[in-house]
Formats: C-alpha cells, structure tokens, sequence
C-alpha cells in the first residue's frame, strides 16, 4: 500500500513526521517498507508569468522570453514552441536545483543573456508514465494563475512524504488511505474525521436495472447512473494524488473510480451507458470458450469458473479485474453506469491466476473486502461528482444483496486476554483498547462482548481479540517475565531413536545426510521408472505451488536421483548420500505416510559392492542377522543383471542395485550410479533396542572349509541358504573367503570356499556329527545346484 501523507491528512492530524510515524505504525503492526520525500531535491524554482516572446537573433530554433517572477522580470532563453503570452510556467532561477542534480546558472545562449530555464514536468521530476504527449514534449503549463514567484512545490503539490506499507494478506481494510487512516487512530489515539456522504440525486430515475445468476459469486452488486457526463482531465490535486500512489491519470471519470478505490479501498468501474445492449446488466458465469477484449486491447479466452458483467448481447467486463473496450469511457461519453460491487475472493484469484493479469482491482478482490463498503463508495463517487459539477446523479441506484453479513461477535473472558498477554488489564481498559479500533464492547462481570467493525472481516475468535490488545497496547511495552512452570524432561520415540541410530551408521560407513523436499512432481517418478506407482496412488495437493511440487512423494528414489543428477551436473567426482524421510501413499483412498530409508552413490571407487559394504555395515550396526541377498531382475528402475532383494529371513526389506541406464539418462545422469532402498516400517518391527549379552562359550568350536565347484553363474546366497538350513543351530558363522576362475577349472564353471564355523552349547562337538552335517549340506548342494567337492 503507498500512500501520500498529505491525503492522510485530511482525515486525521498528526503533528510527527514521517518517520516517526511509520515506526509508530509498524510498532503496533502495520509494517512500514520506505518512506520517500518527495520534492526535497528541488530549491529556487517558482512561478513565472511570460510576458513577452521574440525570435532569438542569432538562432531559428531558440526564442527570447521575458518572464515575470514577481518581484522582477527575468530574460530566458528557451527552445520550447508550445507557450504563449500569458501562460503561467515553472522557472529554475540562477542557483536553482533540480531532481536529477542539475544546477541552472546565468549564462549565454548564443550570445544571448538567459537568466534561468523554464522548466518541462519531465525536469521536475514527474514520471514520464504518467505524463500526456503534450506535458512529455513541451513546457509545463500551469493551470490557472498562481501567485508569481510561489514556490513550485507548493503550486504542484511536489512536497510529500510516500509511505508503502508491506499488508499482511488478512488484513484488507488497510489497504486503503481510510483504513490507514482508522489503524492511525488506534495508534495515535487521535481522532479520524470521514466526510458526510451526500448525494443530491438531481437527475432523472435511474433506467439501468441489474441481474445476478449466481450470489455466491458475486454477493453484492450496485449500480447507479450519471448523466450530462463532461469528460475532461481530473483536478489537478486528484492528478497529483493518483500520480503518488502509482496510478496514471486518463480522465476525470476513470480517475475517480481509482480516486475512490484509494480512498475506500472498494474497486469501482464505470461503463457507457449508451454501448449498452438492453441497459440490462447481467453479473454470470463465462462460457468455456468465450473471449472478450479488455481495456489492455487483449483478448481473453474465458471459461466457465470465471465471473462476467454482460448486457444483453456481449461481455462488458471481466468481474473483479478488468472492464472491457466495447463499453470503456471516451471523450464522446455523456451517460454513465457506475459499478461498486463485491465478487467472491478465491475466483477472482483463480481467474486473475489463469489469465496472468493482475489489477489494482483484482488485488482487492482476492484478499476479500466486505460488502458494506460498496454503497459508500458508490455514493462518494457520486458526491466528488457533484462537487466537481462534471454530470448529474440520477435518482435511486440498484442493490442486488438482500440482507448483508453481520458484524463478527466475539464473547471473551478478561482473564483470558490476561494470562496470554501477561499483563493485568481491568476489563474497562480492554475496552478502552479496543474501542480505538472502532470495537463495539459491553463488559458483563468477568466477559466481555465486542462487536468487531464491519471492515474487520479478519476478527472471528478470542485470539484475533488478544492479538488487537496486544498490538495496540504495544508488544515493546510488554514486560518479559521468566516462564514459571515445571521443567519436564523430554524423551524420544522409539520410532526416534530407531531413525538416530540408522543416520548414525550411515554416516559411520561413509554416508552423507540430504534432504529433500515431500512435494515433488509426478514426472520425476516416471523419469526414476517407478512403474509400479499410478497415478491414482498418488496423494495429491488441492492448492499446489506449481506442477513440479504438485503431489507428495511415493518413493525416496527420484529425489535421491535428482540430488545425484546436481552433484555429477556440477563436477563433482564421488559421490555417497542417504536420506531417511517420510514418503506418502494412498490406502483405501486415505493417504498413509510412513519412512523409508534410501542411500546412493557414484564415483571411481563405488560401485555394486561397495555399496552392498555400506548396507552391511548399517545393518550389522542395528544387529540384524541373517541376511540374503536374491537377484531381481524385474525392477524397472535397476539394471536386470546387477540388482539384488535384501531378505531378512522370509521376508524382503530392500532392494540393492545399479541403476538402469534409461532411468540414470532420464535424470541426465551419465555415470554408473548405486542405488538401495529399505523398507523401514518392516524394519523397525524386528528391531530389538535392548542391548543383549550372550554367555562365552564354555565348549570349543570346529572350523571345516568346503570348496565348491558351481557354475559360472551361481548366486552365491543360494549356496549360503543351503548351508544355514541343513546346519540348523550347530553353525556359528559362514564366510566366503575365495572365488576361483582359471585354468584348472572347466570354461563355465567357478570355485567358491566358504570356512563354516561349528559349535555345541552344551557339549564339546565330535567329528562325527560334523561329518554327518557336512555330508548332508553337500548332498543337497549337489541336488539343487550341481555343485561338486573340489
């Protein structure tokens, strides 16, 4: 919100400056973003009248004018063509400063004496936006006929001081010179003085009449008319306002309506009433496929969630953002229909978001405003013009909503507000408080019922109320206190403390902790070739950011892929991270969120098994045991022939492998990236936390080595499994300690050695009951795998 300190100051007197009072008003919550002084850099330029113009004898393009700047006339120089005697100009004397730091001093223009330089707007610092192709090209002619020799500044109003507030999105009514001026109050503790509406209605019966499909959208709508209309510029001080609050002057009808919206904070609109079809207006939903031209002399492809204002045959405006060229006010414009109306915020949003155009209007809207305010700024605009004598406002007007929203009520106990504040109030100064606010308050023993204004859309619980007394009585007043209160020891989860002690072994084996965001797009899982997750799996946002962040992640892959793909984009040579987090799915259409655990790495040194060491690490950290590793070659993210399921007895619990080369391409990923994925609800159900001790053993343990001949491409987990069964609970350890392959073994064959380790609890073993097992591992390794003694 900017605004133009002067305007304030016609409804409130403040005797601060600037600065004071944007820090006053940011204290009590409306934040302050820059305040900038307007017409400090200009000294020494003031009214002249030009009195005499003759030819310059020594140049074609320069003219000679005497100007009268009151006390004397002063000799310029200038080579403007667009003034005359008479006319009433800024004059930079000798000695003067202007805004872009240029000093006039006396001199010579071609050997004429020029004592100073008549100024254009453009030189007084007047954006160029806001200027008409005659201001931009010529002198500034002044209207009317200042006193000579006033100061420049005060005759253009060029001395202010610019405010932008940064609002926050609950608070509307502020954005407004009105409802900066009733937060000033609050603030102050002064008085704001609003003007009487009146409207003298001299002119005939109102014709227009007004029809709404849909109240839910549109909830309010008001019409009025004004004829005998004289199109013309704005006032100068209406120019000059609309100006310094960045809105650029057309012409007095149009410039009232933004005149108005300032003031009120209420978007208005004006239509001809002689480009209407049937002088009906009709306030409905678009048709998918409808277009119309708005005032930017675009035109807009409609659907059927937008709001439209149409007459009879076409589309006038689009509702809540933009009117359209068919029905726009020009200088042939005598008739008028004048707009104030209240559209329903979150489609004004919508359609603003889907045409990418952004009004002031449309700001508004989206925020929410209330409904009251439409009737006085309708009446405003009706009254400012009266005063100006630019039309005639017609008897009556047109009012679409039957009843308006009532006053939010909120009923609190004073000891409430107390004990959350901190300080001691008696309900009279809460009331007091309050009442700053425009609040409405009636104390009934300890409660109190307050009566929030109608702008105060914001206020519906006991904590709006506590956050207003805050505010307004000063958060910098309240007085910290030590929190009393027993001091309880927090503890963790054990789902906590499972997730600790995992990211504690992986950063034990190498590991480094990302994190990554839960919102992703669906795009990256079909890039990371999750087939097995639909779209229908998916749990999805109502209101996402973008597409990109548009559902909740169903896996850890894709994002752990991204990270790789930046990584290995950026030059880095080695890479090894995991994330543990949350991931989100869909059960019987409820979403289920549970963990998952997902680690990767790339580099020189890395690849299947080294991965598969660090898997083993943090797994034998958290004490699991007896661990398989299955191929799989079915899994579309991984590579068919180097992918393997981790069991943990019967059950999987991950999955460990390279990553295939069209999902690593799809991520832009050119090197041989490992990837392993583990199931950490089934997990975290075989976790045991407690820390167990075993007894030494009392009897000595056997150690016999078997070496195998298998064929080439024998998992060696098959062979594992057989020994663990036929061993039972004899055996202790397995280790694979050789892989052979060379001459003395046939082509398509390899020689695997394990050293298998055996031990009794209650007894010291004999050979022969090793011997016995021995026979019976081997027996079934030769029957299911072929496998020979060496």
């Amino acid at each position: 919100m900017i605004l133009p300190l002067k305007w304030l100051r016609d409804y409130i007197e403040m005797d601060i400056s600037a600065e004071k009072f944007a820090d006053q008003m940011t204290l009590t919550g409306t934040k302050s973003e820059r305040v900038e002084h307007i017409g400090e850099a200009i000294s020494d330029v003031v009214v002249g009248k030009i009195t005499e113009i003759t030819k310059h004898p020594d140049a074609d393009k320069l003219i000679v004018t005497q100007v009268d700047v009151g006390e004397e006339v002063k000799q310029i120089v200038t080579g403007a063509n667009n003034i005359k005697v008479g006319d009433y100009v800024p004059v930079a004397m000798h000695g003067a400063k202007l805004p872009d730091g240029t000093k006039i001093k006396r001199g010579k223009m071609r050997g004429v004496v020029s004592d100073g330089m008549l100024c254009s707007a453009g030189e007084l610092g007047i954006d160029s936006k806001f200027l008409s192709e005659e201001q931009k090209n010529g002198l500034y002619i002044l209207e009317g006929e200042p006193a000579l020799g006033q100061d420049i500044r005060d005759v253009l109003d060029l001395k202010d001081a610019i405010i932008e507030f940064e609002l926050t999105a609950n608070r509307p009514d502020c954005n407004s010179i009105i409802g900066i001026a009733y937060e000033a109050k609050a603030t102050l503790d002064k008085e704001v003085t609003i003007p009487t509406l009146k409207v003298k209605e001299e002119g005939a019966n109102i014709g227009v009449d007004v029809k709404c499909e849909n109240n839910n959208l549109c909830g309010r709508y008001m019409a009025r008319e004004i004829t005998d209309v004289k199109i013309a510029p704005s006032p100068y001080y209406i120019q000059r306002r609309l100006i310094e609050s960045g809105i650029r002057p057309i012409n007095n009808i149009v410039d009232l309506t933004n005149y108005v919206m300032l003031e009120y904070g209420q978007p208005m609109h004006a239509f001809d009433y002689d480009k209407l079809e049937g002088h009906t207006i009709y306030i409905k939903q678009a048709s998918d496929g409808q277009s119309c031209i708005t005032l930017d002399e675009e035109e807009r492809k409609l659907d059927s969630s937008m709001i439209t204002i149409c007459d009879s045959n076409k589309v006038i405006a689009l509702g809540g953002v933009m009117g359209a060229s068919c029905s726009q006010i020009d200088e042939s414009t005598t008739h008028i229909v004048l707009e104030s109306a209240h559209f329903d915020a979150d489609t004004i949003r919508a359609t603003s978001k889907k045409l990418g155009l952004r009004t002031d209007a449309s700001a508004r809207f989206e925020k929410g405003i209330d409904r009251y305010r439409c009737e006085k700024a309708l009446n405003r605009f009706c009254q400012l013009v009266e005063e100006l004598e630019i039309g005639t406002v017609c008897k009556g007007f047109v009012d679409t909503a039957t009843e308006l929203d009532d006053k939010s009520t909120v009923t609190f106990s004073k000891n409430r507000v107390n004990e959350v504040i901190g300080i001691e109030f008696s309900s009279e100064e809460i009331c007091s408080i309050l009442s700053k606010l425009n609040f409405e308050s009636k104390i009934e023993g300890d409660m109190i019922t307050t009566v929030a204004p109608e702008y105060r859309t914001d206020i519906e619980k006991i904590a709006d109320i506590i956050e207003e007394i805050s505010r307004i009585y000063g958060f910098n007043n309240v007085v910290s206190a030590p929190i009393v209160g027993e001091i309880i020891p927090a503890t963790k989860s054990e789902s906590r403390l499972y997730e600790d002690s995992m990211k504690a072994f992986a950063m034990k084996n190498g590991l480094t902790e990302i994190l990554t965001y839960s919102f992703v797009s669906p795009i990256g899982v079909e890039k990371a070739k999750l087939s097995e997750t639909k779209e229908n799996d998916f749990v999805k946002l109502l209101n996402p950011l973008g597409e990109e962040t548009s559902v909740m992640r169903t896996s850890l892959i894709p994002n752990m892929l991204e990270v790789i793909s930046m990584n290995a984009a950026r030059k880095n040579e080695f890479f090894a991270g995991f994330e543990f987090g949350n991931i989100f799915c869909l059960k019987q259409s409820n979403p289920l969120e549970q963990k998952s655990f997902v680690a990767g790495v790339y580099g020189k040194e890395e690849d299947f098994f080294s991965l598969k060491g660090r898997i083993e690490g943090i797994l034998n950290g958290l004490r699991y045991q007896s661990r398989v590793y299955l191929p799989n070659k079915e899994h579309p993210t991984f590579h068919p022939g180097r992918c393997a399921d981790i069991f943990i007895g019967e059950e999987k619990v991950g999955i460990l492998g390279e990553v295939h080369p069209k999902a690593a391409s799809a991520f832009n990923i050119k090197k041989k990236v490992y990837l392993c994925e583990l199931d950490i609800p089934f997990l975290m159900s075989l976790f045991d936390n407690m820390m167990k001790y075993r007894q030494i053993p009392k009897f000595p343990a056997m150690k016999r080595d078997i070496a195998l001949v298998v064929d080439k491409n024998q998992y060696v987990s098959e062979i594992e499994q057989i020994i663990w069964k036929n061993g039972k609970s004899l055996i202790e350890k397995i280790e694979l300690f050789d892989i052979y392959e060379g001459d003395q073994i046939e082509k398509d064959k390899k020689s695997v050695a394990y050293s298998v380790v055996y031990r009794k609890k209650e007894a010291t073993l004999t050979d022969e009951e090793v011997n016995r097992i021995q026979e019976k591992i081997l027996k079934e390794l030769e029957e299911k795998l072929h496998a020979v003694l060496r």
